[in-house]
């Protein structure tokens, strides 16, 4: 079976991903992309980065492709990949909708329209959120066209050293952190003035905002212009390799998403980790989560009830513990990596 790839390089999702299949026996893999690969190389995996840019490449794109005459076409994002796919009407193809691809597209007449032929052509659409299978529906897919495969997390890659709230060192802090990039979506300036009121009321917390995006300006300026550059600190984008010493440097994870397809990976990577997570009620966070349960939640925007849960949880540490180990419960039983890879699998030998 050949399977190429149409996928994001740059997005560890796309490499975990495509490394798992590069593993299975009897699986050719191609993997092009319309952005440079910043990932690992993976052995056995033949990579194409294809231009857009102008017509010229648009057809290299499509001639490469073709040539390879792959048995299955798997478009990761229902945008510029899912329109390389319309060019193929005669091989399998299978999308997977990554949230926004179908929540913000869907609105403009064009780039409706354009998924509604993406949609039709394919043979399955995966995606990791019951939202966004109502959503496809709306665009006229059929249900059973629409299968459910979480990205799902490794759970070998995320193991805690460190129970949360373990300060061992004298005049060490506590850590509130974040990993959600730094765009408008996913409203960090709330953590920051949820972060303003934790810092009014205790000295011993800091901030660590991994991520990168266009809000970087801004967020810095707010932390300039209310002197809180002390306690938060903006650590940039993290590789792949660095995730797990990022969760086990917090004592809580706090996601303050506008949006989200599915549980976020890194949200369930930190629940991995036995953090626990504190993220908005959105989309179907409420599926994953239920408050005081297995994490905490709070509605967008709501940076004091935000810092209200924040300081609850860094008075009553032990709650916080036994939120982190629910957490991890959680995510074992709904989301590894191994158990929806073995799901896409079967999904590959059906359609092939």
């Amino acid at each position: 079976m050949h399977i190429l790839f149409l996928a994001d390089a740059s997005s560890v999702h796309s490499y975990r991903w495509i490394k798992y299949f590069s593993e299975r026996s009897g699986i050719k893999i191609t993997w092009c992309s319309l952005t440079k690969n910043t990932m690992p190389e993976i052995k056995n995996v033949e990579f194409k980065l294809l231009s857009k840019s102008n017509p010229l490449g648009l057809f290299r794109a499509i001639r490469y492709i073709s040539k390879r005459s792959p048995d299955i076409i798997h478009a990761h994002y229902l945008g510029w990949n899912g329109f390389l796919s319309l060019f193929f009407p005669k091989t399998n193809v299978i999308l997977t909708a990554w949230g926004s691809d179908i929540v913000f597209n869907r609105k403009n007449r064009i780039k409706r329209f354009l998924l509604e032929r993406m949609i039709t052509q394919s043979k399955v659409v995966t995606c990791d959120a019951h939202h966004l299978q109502d959503k496809m529906v709306e665009l006229e897919a059929p249900r059973e066209k629409i299968r459910l495969v979480m990205f799902g997390i490794d759970e070998s890659l995320f193991r805690s050293k460190r129970q949360p709230f373990d300060v061992r060192a004298p005049n060490t802090k506590f850590t509130i952190g974040s990993i959600r990039n730094l765009h408008p979506v996913y409203d960090l300036i709330t953590l920051l003035k949820a972060a303003k009121i934790i810092l009014q009321k205790r000295s011993d917390v800091v901030f660590q905002i991994a991520g990168s995006g266009p809000d970087l300006k801004l967020l810095e300026g707010f932390v300039d212009k209310h002197k809180l550059n002390k306690d938060v600190n903006f650590v940039g984008r993290l590789e792949s390799a660095d995730l797990c010493n990022f969760y086990d440097g917090l004592d809580v994870y706090v996601s303050t998403a506008l949006s989200d397809g599915g549980i976020a990976s890194s949200t369930a990577e930190a629940m991995l980790c036995e953090r626990p997570v504190v993220i908005t009620d959105v989309a179907e966070n409420g599926h994953w989560i239920t408050d005081g349960e297995n994490g905490r939640m709070f509605d967008c925007y709501d940076s004091i009830n935000l810092a209200n849960i924040i300081l609850s949880l860094l008075d009553n540490q032990d709650i916080g513990i036994e939120l982190g180990l629910k957490g991890k419960e959680t995510i074992i039983l709904r989301n590894t990596y191994n158990n929806e890879m073995e799901k896409m699998l079967k999904i590959y030998e059906q359609v092939a």
